[in-house]
């Protein structure tokens, strides 16, 4: 553990400062090789520069698509590569005349097909996504699409564009396949950390985004955190203190709520906090898509961040709940946004405080280490599957409910009974842990809005937080702090058996429920070799039906009507 003062003096923290923006790698780390790595990870604080330069060329091809009489933009990536555009496209949305765009984060096969039915392939663009160029869910959808592609168009590779670093195998199939444009990203950035560099600025220019605004926002954040700036009026570092010295007393659940024209930008601070914070049994756990409650359910590990949209009418029920959080002493910082523009410079900012707070955390916010064991597992399903012809998994039934489900090993005791299994995570689920809900399932409002019913009754139940991600997008963000953070955690997992026969994915052998389930497993296994408590629940292929008739046992299991 590289342990850090909890508070620093004045001239600590200017020092501090400087060293940040020297690009100082010791902040983090003692150990040179970690240093190193470091060092190749912090092009994010002087990409804008980079951006200003290739701004011209990145219009320029949007205009061209646009030109092309593309109408739909296909985007196939996962976490850091995907999720600036996603917010992007929900908040600000495509402007007239330009192309929608689809953010393809899953191997739900569903998604899938509905993305290979519901669209004119000579209208389409890909936009193929990934730093490494070998992540394995964009790379599946890539094999999945070419041939679909290819059996119609006479050139297939204009209708893909690949965003990734120089010397990747995505690089090379971009050239080798006459990809319309290959973008090579500066290779000193991280997923996370790519808001503002070709992975979220092409995306956002394809659908009418400004991106000269959006970077005029983002440098008008960089000078007021430079390094001659003021501390007690340094944005960066202000948040940043308060992340930190907050997560070091074990206040550690950070509770985001934001007006709700931007509402979906949380997606990308709960990827961006999880993934550079959750590791060591250290992290701040990031609250999203909670409904509001009464301050007095909540425990003393709760502090929140309030971000409010100065064009937006006043959201009084959201402003009074803030009210009422103050007077009940839990501390609240607000951040105001002029406009949705000012997402420019919130990603600056975020990206700033987060590695700050880190440093107080003592880890490093720049790797992911227990990502990686949830890849291996889901690849070693795979393969037994590809042998055997099956899954390498084993369910109880329920008697009374007929549910199948499985728990971990720190729950072998009461696997027989789903009602005894969720009792005993509630036993030893404290009331500063949080409950995580991970359905690998469809993007699905009804799905989500049972999800967020449950959410209320456990902390109406317990009083503790609760999260909610799909897989396997969670893998990528906040599957960090799942496997790495704080252990006071639990997890309730949905698969739903197959609907019908899925096509193959070429050179992979399996369709993409088969990708989908293995990935659940993995990560299940993952946890349960991690000694955490969780719960696998496999769904009827009418997954709504079989979720709510899990939400009745969840809720006579813990006591609610």
């Amino acid at each position: 553990m590289f342990h850090r003062p909890s508070y620093l003096s004045s001239v600590e923290k200017e020092a501090f400062i400087s060293r940040f923006w020297k690009k100082d790698p010791s902040i983090w780390a003692r150990d040179r090789e970690i240093q190193e790595q470091i060092t190749n990870r912090l092009g994010w604080l002087d990409v804008i520069p980079k951006m200003r330069e290739a701004q011209v060329e990145i219009e320029g091809f949007a205009q061209a698509v646009r030109q092309r009489g593309i109408k739909r933009i296909v985007l196939l990536g996962m976490g850091g590569s995907s999720l600036c555009p996603l917010i992007l496209s929900q908040v600000f949305g495509s402007k007239e005349g330009f192309p929608i765009l689809k953010v393809l984060d899953t191997t739900d096969p569903d998604e899938v097909g509905l993305v290979a039915t519901s669209g004119d392939w000579k209208t389409t663009l890909f936009l193929v996504a990934s730093k490494s160029g070998t992540t394995l869910e964009p790379s599946a959808l890539f094999n999945y699409f070419w041939p679909l592609l290819e059996n119609e168009l006479s050139d297939p590779g204009s209708h893909f564009v690949a965003i990734t670093d120089q010397g990747t195998p995505l690089a090379d199939l971009g050239n080798d396949r006459g990809f319309l444009k290959v973008f090579l990203n500066p290779s000193d950035i991280g997923g996370r950390y790519s808001a503002l560099s070709y992975f979220g600025l092409v995306p956002a220019a394809l659908i009418g985004v400004d991106i000269d605004r959006l970077l005029r926002r983002a440098e008008d954040m960089v000078s007021k955190c430079g390094p001659d700036m003021p501390l007690d009026t340094n944005p960066g570092y202000r948040l940043g203190e308060f992340l930190g010295e907050f997560g070091v007393q074990s206040r550690d659940k950070l509770t985001i709520l934001t007006d709700s024209s931007i509402k979906p930008f949380g997606l990308w601070l709960e990827q961006l906090v999880a993934e550079s914070t959750g590791k060591e049994t250290r992290g701040l756990v990031p609250i999203i898509g909670e409904s509001t409650g009464i301050p007095g359910f909540y425990g003393g590990e709760r502090i929140f961040v309030y971000l409010r949209i100065k064009e937006n009418p006043a959201e009084d029920s959201l402003q009074d709940f803030v009210s009422e959080l103050r007077r009940s002493d839990f501390p609240v910082y607000e951040l105001w946004i002029e406009d949705l523009y000012d997402l420019g410079a919130q990603f600056f900012l975020w990206e700033m405080a987060t590695a700050l707070a880190s440093y107080f955390l003592g880890v490093n916010p720049f790797d992911e280490p227990d990502v990686r064991l949830s890849k291996e597992k889901t690849g070693a399903i795979l393969d037994v599957y590809r042998v055997e012809g099956k899954m390498p998994v084993k369910f109880w039934v329920d008697p009374n409910s007929q549910i199948h489900f499985r728990a971990s090993e720190m729950l072998a005791a009461s696997m027989k009974s789903l009602p005894r299994a969720i009792r005993d995570i509630f036993h030893v689920l404290p009331t500063w842990g949080y409950l995580a809900f991970l359905p690998y399932l469809p993007y699905d409002p009804e799905m989500e809005d049972v999800i967020g019913k449950m959410r209320y009754l456990v902390r109406e139940a317990k009083g503790c937080a609760t999260t909610m991600g799909h897989g396997p997008r969670y893998l990528h963000s906040t599957g960090q702090i799942y496997k790495g953070g704080p252990s006071s955690a639990a997890f309730l997992m949905f698969t739903r058996r197959r609907a019908k026969d899925y096509p193959e994915i070429p050179d992979l052998g399996v369709s993409f429920w088969h990708v989908q389930f293995a990935q659940a497993v993995g990560d299940f296994e993952a946890l349960s070799d991690g000694r955490l408590r969780a719960i696998h629940v496999h769904l009827p292929s009418d997954y709504l039906m079989g979720l709510k008739d899990f939400s009745k046992v969840l809720s006579r299991s813990i006591g609610m009507k």
